[in-house]
């Protein structure tokens, strides 16, 4: 039985809710083995680490700070977990589906519930609900491979997401306006 990897990637800040995160990794600290990797810097960095120290999570939470190609992180981990309270279009999902990783998001106004193709390519979880969230990583981390249906289905529908082919669908609606 090996660890789960869990990575979070973003600034922390209060845009990317990372305390959520924290607090369901408290929950599910004595239910599952996981390491959890935490790239980005912020204003709650001091606070995340001493939440971390405080609940005896030290040995399988690391801060990697700000990385320029956080890729090799997410290429090694099971899992992204990204809590925003709102977002655009989050690259990193981008990224994680196409390393075909498995995702849990919050389920921001925008961005991830269209890239997850609401929850059919990944879970999504109420904004700022640390329980759901721990919820979902620990029938994750019981039953992977069911799971994969949804790594798969996103991989098939990133193709939305290529911007050279979205340039050229503008550029011809451009053409035809003129």
């Amino acid at each position: 039985y090996n660890n789960l990897k869990l990575i979070f990637v973003g600034r922390l800040v209060d845009q990317k809710d990372p305390q959520t995160f924290f607090n369901a990794l408290k929950i599910i600290s004595n239910k599952i083995k996981f390491k959890a990797i935490i790239i980005g810097k912020g204003i709650y960095l001091n606070e995340l680490k001493k939440f971390t120290n405080e609940n005896k999570m030290k040995n399988f939470v690391k801060f990697l700070g700000w990385q320029n190609n956080p890729f090799k992180y997410l290429r090694s981990a099971d899992m992204l977990i990204l809590t925003s309270k709102y977002e655009g279009l989050p690259n990193v999902l981008l990224e994680a589906v196409y390393l075909k990783k498995f995702i849990i998001s919050s389920k921001c106004k925008t961005g991830p519930k269209e890239i997850l193709d609401n929850g059919r390519g990944g879970e999504l979880f109420k904004i700022g609900d640390h329980i759901q969230l721990a919820k979902k990583i620990v029938e994750y981390s019981k039953s992977k491979k069911k799971y994969n249906k949804k790594i798969n289905f996103a991989y098939k529908r990133l193709y939305r997401f290529d911007y050279k082919k979205n340039l050229n669908m503008y550029l011809k609606l451009i053409k035809t306006h003129l």
